[in-house]
């Protein structure tokens, strides 16, 4: 059997939208797989009509395994022997880890769940995933990189015989993607294979052994990944030539525009750091998952309870009880997980884009459609968001594109200083570059823009300045001239005292 997994003349079609046009995956037995494409490419839809979540149009067809491959929903692609880790995770917060591992195939014993059982193969798993948390730990208290390993373990465990991973890396350190690549290896080694999303490059390079390559819902090409390079690929995905991947635009860096000192979470999280940002400025903050940075700007902005600390706002001191205390102060923030703090899935772009500025679309009073379609639009071209009109649903958007209209939204409301956390997390290599230039034409502007990233190179390639944080505490501080690899990840990996 040369293929586990043919599919042919894949099409699918929303409203107003082809997402999927006669496109075709041939993945073989034991092999990682790349799936690539920019956003909206279409790979995470080919992806749900694979589990089950869509169906797709007529004349396609689908061989798992050998046979002809038809189920209705995620359950029946597991008990077929396909799982998938999603991108945006969804684990039941309030169970424990060992439920969440076995929810929907407990192991049951004279037909009742066997607590015990499930406990004891639980941390086999664990063990073996190199994940250091109890069974019974309730997921709420888990970092994100821990919920990311434990749906990988999920996937692992249920013997599938492919296994789709969308961006499993995201929010995972640089230690647990090595773990999670000799997983891989392993699986390989057993005959499971992989289709494997990314973004980042240098992972498709270390991990995949194939890639097939999407472009505005067509297929472009399969190729081996020993025989492609990365300008190569790109060039494949975006239909250009990126050559300059980094866009450093030059900016006049001026007076302070924020400053917070001294601060101080309640949780514990961040003690004592001090930070501030000049008007056209882009400061970058580095660190370990884990090391402060989210818990840093969300104090800041008023998410959680200082326990110590002032904040400063172009020379005044600024009381922070909530967000829209800084808010009005010209602050705004584009939170790292943008399907809980940053989107209302449920609405339009246009609705989604002038949530913040909402006073913008008042007429008479009223809010008013007509006023947000015209002031939406304005940033569905600046940013180049993929969608049918603005009164597309946001939740039908691919991720990127989301991320596009969260950081619309606050473009909208003229902030004077804009705090972005992993803005780029998710987003394809010109979507990138856009972003980038983006934020090189707003310090132009005069406004200051900070970046929380784990993708150094990102970093060293658009900041002016970075600070470093370990485990709560600011460790160091560099400039453009300092800025290396060895440098930020020394400062990372130190205990600040």
């Amino acid at each position: 059997m040369e293929y586990i997994l043919d599919m042919q003349n894949i099409s699918k079609t929303f409203p107003g939208v082809k997402a999927l046009d006669n496109v075709q995956l041939q993945v073989r037995p034991g092999e990682v797989h790349a799936l690539m494409g920019e956003n909206g490419a279409g790979k995470s839809t080919l992806m749900k009509i694979l589990m089950g979540i869509y169906t797709m149009d007529e004349g396609g067809s689908i061989t798992f395994n050998g046979q002809p491959y038809k189920v209705h929903n995620p359950k029946e692609a597991m008990d077929t022997g396909i799982a998938m880790i999603h991108q945006e995770l969804n684990p039941i917060l309030d169970m424990t880890v060992y439920e969440n591992i076995f929810v929907g195939r407990e192991i049951r014993k004279n037909g009742l769940v066997d607590k015990k059982a499930e406990i004891e193969e639980a941390k086999k798993l664990i063990a073996e995933c190199g994940l250091h948390v109890s069974p019974t730990e309730i997921l709420r208290h888990l970092t994100v990189a821990q919920c990311q390993l434990i749906e990988i373990i999920k996937a692992i465990s249920v013997n599938a015989k492919v296994i789709i991973m969308d961006e499993p890396t995201a929010a995972i350190t640089d230690r647990e993607v090595e773990l999670l690549f000799g997983h891989i290896r392993r699986l390989k080694e057993k005959g499971v294979s992989i289709i494997y999303i990314s973004h980042r490059m240098d992972e498709i390079f270390a991990i995949c052994d194939s890639i097939t390559v999407y472009r505005d819902g067509t297929f472009i090409g399969r190729g081996e990944t020993s025989e492609l390079d990365e300008a190569a690929l790109i060039r494949m995905m975006v239909g250009r030539e990126i050559t300059d991947v980094f866009p450093k635009l030059e900016a006049k860096i001026g007076e302070t525009l924020l400053e917070a000192n001294h601060i101080t979470r309640e949780d514990g999280r961040v003690k004592d750091v001090s930070i501030n940002v000049r008007r056209g400025e882009i400061l970058g903050i580095g660190g370990l998952v884990g090391a402060g940075r989210s818990e840093l700007v969300e104090g800041i902005f008023g998410m959680h309870r200082l326990s110590g600390g002032e904040i400063i706002v172009k020379g005044k001191k600024v009381t922070v009880h909530a967000p829209k205390d800084i808010i009005k102060e010209g602050v705004a923030l584009v939170t790292e997980d943008r399907k809980v703090t940053g989107l209302n899935l449920t609405g339009s772009v246009n609705d989604n884009i002038s949530m913040v500025a909402i006073r913008k679309t008042l007429v008479n009073g009223l809010y008013s459609k007509v006023k947000a379609r015209k002031l939406s639009k304005e940033y569905i071209d600046m940013l180049k968001i993929k969608t049918p009109s603005g009164d597309q649903i946001v939740g039908n958007l691919s991720g990127g594109n989301q991320q596009k209209v969260v950081i619309s939204k606050w473009l909208l409301n003229d902030p004077d200083v804009i705090i972005m956390d992993e803005p780029t997390r998710g987003i394809d290599v010109g979507a990138k570059r856009d972003i980038y230039l983006l934020i090189g034409s707003l310090v132009q502007q005069g406004k200051a823009v900070i970046i929380i990233s784990s993708e150094i190179p990102e970093l060293m390639g658009v900041c002016d300045r970075i600070v470093v944080m370990a485990e709560g505490h600011l460790s160091g501080e560099l400039s453009r001239e300092e800025f290396s690899q060895e440098s930020i990840m020394r400062l990372a990996s130190d205990i600040a005292v």
